[in-house]
């Protein structure tokens, strides 16, 4: 299951990349918040703690703007 999430996560953290280097906004972040859970996920099953910071740190960052635009729309 981790190996799943793993991939699918990575995939959409693509995609989400892609969307931000096109200008694609907001959708670039709403698709950076699951793939970014999904992440968090696979550390807390690998145990890694700079992993589990690092996606920490990236989704208040993705929650942070997701509110920023929301609240400016």
């Amino acid at each position: 299951m981790t190996n799943i999430v793993k991939w699918i996560s990575s995939l959409i953290i693509i995609v989400s990349m892609i969307l931000t280097a096109s200008n694609i906004y907001p959708l670039n972040i709403f698709l950076a918040v699951p793939a970014t859970i999904g992440w968090i996920y696979v550390s807390f099953k690998w145990g890694d703690k700079a992993m589990i910071s690092m996606n920490f740190v990236a989704l208040t960052i993705y929650v942070l703007g997701i509110t920023n635009y929301l609240t400016s729309v």
